[in-house]
């Protein structure tokens, strides 16, 4: 075989990474709609695409070391207490959502598919808002909301929730886009980055009638983040952060003195929020009562089902946290690991929030870097379950792709070369003797001979 033959298989084999690449956000997104073998689809798409990221990849790096490290604790931990059948395929569909994690973090990275990536979750975004605009103007759901409630409770509901069969997911799945659409919108030629940032303003607004409270909280801080970073908007941002500061004391100042309004809020939280109170509590229980090593794979909602807990919630079952899910099942280690993961990453990222001579692309993809990283502990709580959750895993996946792209592609100019000063390192001898070469013979020379 050639080297021409080779070099063209792995352009194709890289062609197809990126197909695959741009699939998984749409696919995901479909997680509630279309499976395989009793899986979510992104899930065989993502052992796929690792199968062929192995074949591309030039090398491995220090993040995906871990992650395979996390995947092994991960399985060894969950077989050491396998509950049945069911626990066996949890634990399964953990390992390949963390394949798709290794996946986009062994993908030789460039500004290009850092784009494709980008637009990937565009076309998702697209695909998944055109059903609930159709809900919004129609007021009709389809037909698989909400199909595991019972019948009353899909026709009372008024949550739009497009294909997602629940709003919770679909407003997750907005708010993980805008994060991604404010990273890649510096990177993109001017009408795709207008279309994303509208699509990113659009993005609460839409998100408000799932009735998602946290989720839009959040995604309302992804919006005054994407305002405060348009050059438009900062040479006014310390006149528009007072003006907004204002506003926010005057709308608190109504809402305390408008007992109506207050009442309605704290009726909306009167029944949900003591149930989610009281899962939590028996999430910290489950943990403890197995001295921190947990209950087990997909043992939360049985556990729930069966009354064994000391908080007794009825119809809710779920964990409604992704923090206390790992916690309660897995116990302390894969906790920690998952933990430290996230605050190492969200270090590295602000670590040089200062830095100056970094191009504005790239300064922003750390900062998105650094808010996502925040708030994924946060926006578990929105949502019913989140390691079952294909949003949540391509959402994490397109972090770490993020975070390895900046690193491979936005590398820190040294000082010495960014201020144009004539001096280099001594260790840089050769780079030395190459500028001392270089100079004309009329300028004094400061660079030593050896």
């Amino acid at each position: 075989m050639t080297r021409a033959t080779t070099a063209g298989q792995r352009r194709s084999l890289q062609g197809f990474t990126s197909v695959l690449l741009f699939l998984m956000p749409v696919v995901a997104s479909l997680g509630s709609v279309v499976s395989i073998g009793g899986f979510a689809a992104a899930r065989p798409l993502a052992a796929v695409l690792v199968v062929v990221t192995f074949l591309v990849t030039p090398r491995w790096n220090r993040v995906s070391i871990w992650i395979v490290v996390l995947i092994v604790c991960w399985l060894v931990w969950g077989l050491v207490m396998p509950h049945g059948t069911d626990a066996f395929k949890r634990l399964l569909s953990i390992a390949l959502s963390l394949a798709s994690v290794l996946a986009f973090v062994l993908y030789p990275w460039t500004r290009e598919r850092l784009r494709l990536l980008g637009r990937a979750w565009l076309f998702a975004w697209f695909v998944a808002v055109i059903p609930a605009i159709y809900e919004i103007v129609s007021g009709k759901h389809l037909p698989n909301y909400l199909s595991s409630s019972p019948g009353w409770v899909r026709e009372s509901s008024d949550d739009i929730a497009s294909y997602f069969v629940n709003p919770n997911p679909f407003a997750y799945f907005l708010c993980a886009a805008m994060a991604v659409f404010i990273m890649a919108s510096r990177l993109e030629k001017r009408w795709v980055r207008n279309v994303m940032l509208v699509c990113c303003a659009l993005s609460p607004v839409i998100i408000y009638p799932t009735n998602s409270r946290l989720v839009l909280a959040v995604s309302l801080v992804m919006l005054v983040w994407m305002v405060a970073t348009r050059e438009v908007v900062r040479p006014r941002l310390k006149l528009l952060t007072a003006v907004s500061v204002t506003l926010v004391m005057v709308a608190v100042v109504v809402l305390i003195s408008s007992p109506a309004i207050m009442n309605r809020i704290f009726n909306s939280f009167e029944g949900s929020g003591s149930d989610r109170l009281k899962l939590y509590l028996n999430a910290i229980w489950m943990f403890l009562s197995t001295f921190g090593f947990g209950i087990g794979p997909g043992m939360f909602e049985d556990t729930m089902r069966r009354n064994r807990v000391p908080y007794i919630t009825h119809e809710a079952v779920n964990p409604h946290s992704g923090v206390f899910e790992i916690l309660s099942q897995y116990g302390f280690l894969i906790a920690a690991l998952v933990g430290a993961a996230l605050i190492a990453l969200t270090w590295r990222s602000m670590r040089g929030i200062g830095r100056t001579g970094e191009a504005p692309e790239y300064r922003m993809i750390r900062q998105g870097i650094a808010i996502t990283a925040i708030t994924v502990p946060v926006l578990s709580f929105g949502d019913s379950t989140f390691l079952d959750s294909p949003i949540a895993w391509i959402q994490v996946a397109t972090l770490l792709g993020f975070y390895c792209a900046y690193r491979q592609i936005a590398r820190p100019v040294p000082k010495w070369a960014r201020d144009g000063d004539p001096e280099v390192p001594e260790r840089f001898r050769v780079a030395r003797r190459t500028l001392a070469a270089d100079r004309r013979d009329d300028e004094p020379v400061a660079v030593p001979a050896g």
